[in-house]
């Protein structure tokens, strides 16, 4: 038999690297941004260690698993800038 290990927000910010009180705004949100709580009594929030962890193992390996976005070339093509819009090298001047 196994046994659960529950952990506070506070573990699962300093586990995850943000605030307390951005876990409590993501969870608040409901988007799906964190792994699952357990909610026990009115006030009292938990997380699952074990859970925790296979949530970061399957996000982190699907980063991995995406292909890289290629980036563009470095140098314009066909003496194209990459700039569409030019400033003035003169500025405007009032007209009396």
């Amino acid at each position: 038999m196994t046994t659960n290990t529950l952990q506070s927000t506070s573990w699962l910010a300093k586990r995850l690297g943000l605030s307390t009180s951005t876990i409590e705004r993501l969870r608040a949100r409901g988007e799906g941004q964190l792994p699952p709580h357990l909610v026990i009594g009115r006030h009292t929030i938990r997380y699952d260690v074990a859970v925790v962890e296979e949530w970061l193992a399957v996000r982190q390996h699907g980063q991995a698993s995406k292909p890289a976005s290629p980036l563009p070339s470095a140098a314009p093509t066909a003496g194209k800038s990459l700039f569409r819009k030019r400033l003035s090298s003169t500025p405007a001047t009032a007209k009396d």
